[in-house]
């Protein structure tokens, strides 16, 4: 019984310190631009061939080219339309709290007491999970594909489960984060 007590009071020292963080503008300005980052870059990291033609080639206007980009945010920010997209938006905000955190207790305490392991991993979970099937940018098609695997419905699943995998990795390290930010402020006190 102990030992749930000890993870429910660690949970909720780690929450208090990450807010306490965030009472700060600066570190919500960060996680609102990594998470805006993020989903970009999950959103974009298989269409690099497509950026290249809508920034070099595509005769169209600046305007249109940023318009191009800022539509993509509009689009998975405001539409839910499956449970993936959800994932996605889910990942790239908890990603820019854990890059503000990051931040913080760069700032305050140095590289060696960063976790390494859970923020990266959920990262690279994320890229995975993110790509969009019907268009063909998910890694996941092709490398299931050369195993015999052609269910599009259980290949959707399967990224679904590899975005909500990053999630679960990036909760833990905001978590990690939130107890390392607790030692900060208590050693200011």
């Amino acid at each position: 019984m102990s030992k749930k007590v000890s993870l429910l009071l660690r949970f909720k020292v780690s929450v208090r310190s990450s807010v306490k963080v965030f009472a700060r503008p600066a570190y919500i300005f960060l996680a609102i631009f990594g998470s805006l980052l993020t989903s970009g870059l999950i959103l974009w990291s298989l269409n690099f061939d497509l950026i290249r033609y809508v920034i070099v080639e595509a005769p169209i206007s600046t305007f249109q080219k940023l318009n191009f980009f800022f539509d993509v945010y509009k689009d998975i920010y405001t539409t839910y339309n499956n449970v993936q997209n959800a994932g996605v938006v889910i990942f790239s905000i908890l990603f820019g709290i854990n890059l503000a955190l990051l931040v913080f207790v760069l700032k305050h305490r140095g590289f060696q007491s960063i976790p390494k392991k859970s923020g990266a991993g959920g990262f690279a979970m994320a890229i995975i999970g993110g790509g969009c099937i019907a268009c063909g940018t998910s890694l996941i098609a092709p490398l299931l594909a050369t195993f015999g695997a052609s269910v599009t419905p259980l290949i959707r699943d399967l990224a679904t489960l590899f975005t909500f995998v990053g999630i679960l990795l990036i909760t833990y390290s905001i978590y990690k984060l939130g107890l390392i930010c607790s030692y900060i402020f208590a050693s200011r006190a």
